[in-house]
């Protein structure tokens, strides 16, 4: 999830299908999964938001979600509850030392004054550290009129390392490289690093922590101690509801409603309200808070201007509808009852259509900055076989699907990196399948299936004109001489998205063909989420991820130590040769060695196929015009990327 307004995470938030992740992210969008025994909710006894005066009607923001939140803690939602939908609400609420800038990506502070001191080695009581140490403004604000602090940072990064976090937590503070933090006074940090913390461990993981207020958390982190194991206590971090928690950015949670609504409040004491940030054609950024700051970095600010805004927030509230499915939120947009709809998907064909030529909106297109993807569980056979991993991409024709079946709208891909992530993306990786003919696709599955060792009883065979299978596969069996078991691919219904399902569909016709037994089974997103990430209990699943900029997910969804439940290696992907090319971009400190690192991380995964990466689409989405107003409209991911800018939006 990237900035949307002055604080932001890069964690790879499930940002769901995508945050979403950064996300992270990720961001999935929606991956959560849930810690057992964990009830984290908060349930408000209206039906529906108080009605607003009507000078107070026109300052609301109203924006349309797909699908409900499952918790309101925000210490859950970036463990076991990581989906799109609640970073969408929650997120914004909470301080980090560092951001990125819009548009760019420049790492740049928030809550710091300035950049942090170099890595320095140091010995302590006889102990090596690698320790930076970091300024933090003085005079930012929680909503409850006390300042943000160091002992905030250090609470809550020595909190997940202590409390050994799962989900998004062990990629933010990973017990790998950080020890603890300790406080010179209320605004100086210092941060102890067990070994040299690489770009993925320190400016682009640690340092975009979200800080929890301490005096708030305290008590509740104290009677989370009492409760056991490390297990047993983050069951009551992650369960607490947190009614009244202090919020340091534009909006206050207010209350959420089940399947209707929740609602958030603008935060009178923003401190960073009436922020000017420019960006300049040079490279430089500025941002300058009267009173508080004045930040200048990469150059020095003059000349041509890309980018300028002043922050807000300029709504009194922002309401999240919830709607039961994409054309209701569409439905409502038309209509007018919202001035936007947050989806990672972006808006189908389909529903372009519906809108097109409705006055008083505007439809705006974007790259994604997320993918979507066949995954496999190594637990079980065949799944775990290199070979039926490769035949499975083979005989999927992305292009097929994408230009001739679902008319052009999403584009084929085969790394993990979008290519809008251009600093990122590796062009050159293993193309498993790409311009194969259908009966080159049928023979090249074959000849990987028996060279692996596996027989048929009657092998499958396509038709002279090579157009389709004359003789369908039967009786395979493994090279152990078991049948290949009956399988099942789990994947969203088309009520949520339409070209999973329809590759679902395909995907299941194309194996059997070919005699591999896999059914389609189009199901609920939170059902997918559960049985993969909660239970580890399928065979092969199809989701997505919303994407941070810098590729450190592709550590976390990949190495084998993210393998056990609440981890978001739920495959079970486990290969020594790859995890030791992940912790290498973990511990790589210069920015040019980590790229050829991710690099070769693709080409690796491209390979080896723990996902068949199928698809991305452009994100496009459509607003209320006439109504609302954004300082920028370009932006890797779509405005559903810096969650509809609820901090940024004004009023026409």
């Amino acid at each position: 999830m990237r900035s949307s307004g002055r604080f932001a995470f890069c964690g790879l938030l499930l940002v769901l299908s995508l945050l979403p992740a950064c996300t992270g992210e990720g961001t999935e969008d929606g991956v959560a999964t849930s810690a057992p025994g964990a009830t984290a909710t908060s349930q408000p006894e209206a039906d529906e938001p108080a009605a607003p005066s009507e000078a107070e009607a026109e300052k609301v923001y109203r924006i349309g979600i797909s699908a409900d939140l499952t918790t309101t803690n925000h210490w859950a939602y970036l463990g076991p509850d990581g989906t799109i939908w609640n970073g969408y609400v929650l997120g914004g609420s909470k301080p980090a030392l560092y951001a990125y800038s819009a548009q760019r990506y420049d790492w740049v502070p928030s809550v710091a004054a300035d950049f942090p001191t170099p890595l320095a080695e140091e010995e302590v009581a006889g102990e090596t550290f690698w320790t930076t140490e970091v300024e933090l403004l003085e005079g930012v604000k929680w909503s409850d009129g006390s300042d943000v602090t160091a002992e905030d940072f250090a609470f809550t990064a020595n909190t997940a390392a202590e409390m050994q976090l799962t989900g998004n937590w062990p990629s933010i503070v990973d017990p790998e490289f950080f020890d603890h933090a300790e406080t010179d006074g209320p605004y100086r940090l210092k941060i102890f690093f067990k070994q040299k913390p690489g770009l993925a461990r320190w400016q682009f993981g640690l340092a975009f922590m979200p800080i929890f207020s301490r005096s708030y958390w305290e008590p509740v982190v104290a009677e989370a101690r009492q409760a056991g194991d490390t297990t047993e206590q983050q069951k009551v971090l992650f369960s607490h509801v947190p009614e009244g928690e202090p919020s340091a950015g534009g909006f206050i949670f207010d209350q959420w409603e089940r399947g209707a609504f929740a609602e958030k409040d603008e935060n009178p004491d923003y401190s960073f309200r009436g922020t000017e940030v420019a960006l300049y054609a040079s490279g430089a950024y500025s941002a300058i808070t009267a009173g508080l700051n004045d930040f200048t970095a990469y150059g020095e600010p003059g000349g041509e201007t890309v980018l300028e805004y002043v922050e807000g927030p300029f709504a009194a509230s922002t309401i999240y509808s919830i709607y039961g499915s994409q054309d209701a939120a569409v439905l409502a947009l038309k209509k007018g009852d919202i001035d936007f709809m947050l989806n990672p998907l972006g808006l189908s064909k389909g529903l372009q259509e519906q809108l097109a030529g409705e006055d008083g909106l505007t439809t705006i297109e974007n790259a994604s900055d997320g993918v979507r993807y066949l995954g496999f569980n190594f637990r079980r056979a065949p799944m775990d076989s290199r070979a039926f991993r490769q035949a499975v991409a083979t005989l999927i024709d992305k292009e097929f699907l994408v230009d001739t079946v679902l008319q052009g709208v999403a584009i084929p891909i085969y790394t993990m990196v979008p290519e809008g992530n251009g600093a990122w993306y590796n062009a050159d990786v293993p193309l498993i399948g790409k311009g194969l003919t259908r009966q080159e696709r049928v023979d090249r599955a074959v000849e990987l299936l028996k060279a692996a060792g596996f027989t048929w009883e009657t092998e499958p065979r396509v038709s002279e004109d090579g157009n389709f299978i004359e003789q369908q596969g039967e009786g395979l069996r493994m090279p152990n001489g078991k049948p290949v078991p009956a399988m099942q691919v789990l994947a969203p219904s088309a009520g949520y998205d339409p070209l999973r399902s329809t590759f679902a569909i395909w995907i299941e016709r194309w194996l059997s063909e070919v005699g591999i037994p896999l059914r389609a089974n189009l199901t609920g997103f939170n059902v997918i989420v559960e049985k993969v990430f909660d239970q580890q209990d399928f065979d092969m699943w199809i989701l997505g991820w919303g994407l941070s900029p810098f590729p450190d997910y592709l550590e976390s969804f990949f190495h084998s130590r993210h393998s056990e439940l609440e981890g978001y290696n739920p495959g079970g992907y486990n290969n020594p040769d790859f995890d030791r090319l992940a912790d290498g971009l973990l511990a790589e400190t210069d920015l040019e060695a980590a790229r050829q690192q991710a690099f070769e991380m693709q080409a690796f995964l491209a390979e080896d196929l723990p996902y068949v990466v199928l698809f991305d689409t452009p994100i496009v989405e459509t607003y209320r015009s006439e109504r609302i107003d954004f300082p920028y409209t370009e932006t890797w991911g779509g405005l559903q990327s810096v969650s509809g800018m609820p901090t940024l939006v004004d009023f026409r």
